[in-house]
């Protein structure tokens, strides 16, 4: 994959504008900002403890919490339970492991986007968690085969709430997407992972189709809305921080 080196035209404008209103005719100004802006491994390291936090809220939220709704359609009950999905189902957050550490490797930029997409997609469906809870109704498992004792075990640690949208399509359904941003030839791989953990939710009884059609419009929004907030994301920080260091000199 080649690297372009010559910065995008709106970062040559954004900076120019900034040296223009704080940099005057400082020769050094570049120079000066580039030493003083904040380290990529911070960046990253606070963007992975916001994660971090978000993901553990999940679980407060995960509760009966009155009104309930159920969006149950006919069609739901056609679908038949697969336990061995629930393979697929768990791999989500193997696929979310793994895709952290790439995107980690890469710039400061990429990272920013990667972590500012799923804030706003755990934000976004936590919302509506919050004030429009909905609930899964889920079959009894009979089978001791270990597919069907596992499923059995997420059940009992994950509460039949939360459904609407989908965590599981969300995530997946940006990972997918955020892979192919950078390129990767490898994202044809993890668009078939995502289609398979998609199924599983439907497969598990996990999930209603209502529900994955929400957490797709989720991963929708949360990437577009990523790819613009987090083109100056990196930059802004940056430039507070060097203006900051300037007026207390």
């Amino acid at each position: 994959m080649g690297v372009n080196k010559r910065p995008p035209i709106d970062s040559i404008l954004y900076y120019r504008v900034i040296e223009h209103l704080h940099g005057g005719d400082d020769p050094n100004f570049f120079k000066n900002m580039n030493r003083n802006r904040i380290p990529d491994w911070l960046v990253k390291c606070i963007w992975l403890v916001v994660l971090l936090l978000l993901f553990l809220a999940y679980f407060p939220l995960n509760s009966l919490r009155e009104p309930i709704h159920s969006l149950e359609l006919p069609v739901d009950n056609r679908i038949s339970l697969v336990p061995a999905f629930v393979f697929p189902y768990l791999s989500l957050y193997l696929l979310l492991v793994i895709s952290l550490w790439r995107f980690a490797q890469a710039k400061a930029r990429i990272f920013v986007i990667t972590t500012l997409a799923i804030s706003l997609d755990l934000v976004i469906s936590y919302l509506v968690f919050l004030f429009y809870q909905t609930q899964v109704e889920r079959p009894v498992i009979l089978g001791s085969d270990i597919p069907s004792s596992i499923l059995r075990w997420v059940y009992s640690i994950d509460k039949p709430f939360n459904a609407f949208p989908s965590l599981h399509t969300s995530l997946s359904t940006l990972l997918a997407l955020l892979w192919g941003r950078v390129g990767s030839r490898i994202q044809p791989i993890i668009a078939l992972w995502a289609v398979f953990i998609i199924a599983s939710t439907l497969l598990t009884k996990q999930h209603y189709i209502a529900d994955v059609f929400g957490g797709i419009a989720v991963a929708l929004v949360s990437y577009y809305g990523a790819v613009r907030l987090g083109s100056f994301a990196v930059g802004g920080a940056n430039e507070r921080l060097v203006f900051w260091r300037r007026r207390h000199r």
